[in-house]
C-alpha cells in the first residue's frame, strides 16, 4: 500500500450503526477496529464490517471528503454505499485489494435502515430484515426473456459490447418490463439486438442464472423461446457489437453467463431431435 493512496472507509457496526474514516490501509485498519483498538466508538459494537470505500489522492481531500459524508443524510449515505456510487470526485472502489474485504450492503426502500440477517428458525432460508423498521425483504428471482432465433439450422448469437462478459457471445434477451409478457419481451429484445422480427414458435426451456454487474448480483428466471426470422434488416444494435451464425458443432467457447451453455446444449439436442 503506498502512502499517497488514502482511503475514506464505510463501516458496519454490529449494532448496525455507520462509523466512517480515512486510512492509508483498509486492511490494517478494519483489523485495529475489531481488535478494539480503532475508536472509541467502534471499541463497544464489534465486531465491524466494511462496507464502502474511495481512493484519494491524499489525506487532505481524503478528510474533506469524510467531513463532507458524515453530513449526508443516513440513507443518502446507504444509498452510496449499497449502489457503489462516486463519492467527492472518486469512484467507489471495486479492485481485487479492496473488493476481497468488502461485505455486501443493503437497505430498506421503506425506511432506508441497513438491512441483515437475522437467525430465524422460523424460516426456510435467510432472510433479509430491516434494523430499523423491522420489515422483511424478501429477494425474488428477476424474470428476462430471449429468443433462439435459427435459420438453416444455424443459431443466431450476439457479441456483447458492454459488460459483463464483453467481447463474449450471447442469446438476444434480456430484462422484461413490469407489465411485459416473456414472449413479447423475447421478440422485442431481438428486434432491438438484431434488427430483426420474428415470429417464436415454441418454449425451449426455463433457466436459473445469475446477473453480477453494478448492483448487488441479481437470481434471474431465464425463459428462452425457438424463434425464425419473418422480417427486418440484421445488424447489431443496442448491446451487441457484431452478430453472427453458428452451426450446432460450431458455437464459439467464449459465452456470456453460465446458464446460457446449459441453453445452447439444449438448443443443439433439440436442432439433432429434427434430423
Amino acid at each position: 500500500m503506498i502512502s499517497s493512496n488514502w482511503f475514506l472507509y464505510a463501516l458496519r457496526c454490529a449494532d448496525g450503526t455507520l462509523y466512517t474514516g480515512v486510512t492509508t490501509d483498509p486492511a490494517r485498519r478494519l483489523r485495529d477496529h475489531n481488535r478494539g483498538r480503532g475508536a472509541r466508538y467502534t471499541a463497544g459494537r464489534r465486531p465491524v464490517t466494511l462496507i464502502g470505500a474511495w481512493r484519494y489522492a491524499g489525506r487532505s481531500s481524503a478528510q474533506q471528503a469524510e467531513a463532507r459524508f458524515r453530513r449526508l443524510p443516513r440513507r443518502a449515505k446507504l444509498q452510496h454505499i449499497a449502489r457503489q456510487l462516486p463519492f467527492e470526485g472518486s469512484p467507489f472502489c471495486s479492485d481485487e485489494t479492496i473488493a476481497g474485504l468488502l461485505s455486501p450492503v443493503g437497505f430498506c426502500d421503506h425506511c432506508g435502515g441497513l438491512l441483515t440477517r437475522p437467525n430465524r428458525p422460523q424460516e426456510s432460508r435467510p432472510r433479509e430484515v430491516c434494523t430499523v423498521c423491522g420489515r422483511v425483504h424478501y429477494r425474488n428471482a428477476k424474470p428476462c426473456a430471449g429468443a433462439l432465433v435459427t435459420r438453416d439450422r444455424r443459431l443466431l448469437l450476439v457479441k456483447r459490447s458492454i459488460e459483463p462478459y464483453l467481447g463474449c457471445w450471447d442469446i438476444p434477451g434480456g430484462f422484461l418490463e413490469a407489465d411485459e409478457h416473456p414472449r413479447a419481451g423475447a421478440i422485442r429484445e431481438v428486434r432491438e439486438e438484431t434488427g430483426l422480427d420474428v415470429e417464436l414458435t415454441e418454449l425451449l426451456g426455463l433457466y436459473m442464472g445469475r446477473y453480477s454487474y453494478g448492483d448487488p448480483e441479481a437470481t434471474c428466471l431465464n425463459i428462452y423461446f425457438l424463434a425464425r426470422v419473418v422480417g427486418g434488416l440484421e445488424q447489431p444494435n443496442d448491446d451487441g457489437a457484431d452478430l453472427a451464425w453458428f452451426a450446432p458443432d460450431e458455437l464459439p467457447d467464449a459465452i456470456a453467463f453460465e446458464h446460457v451453455h446449459q441453453v445452447l446444449e439444449d438448443w443443439a439436442g433439440h436442432i439433432a431431435h429434427l434430423r
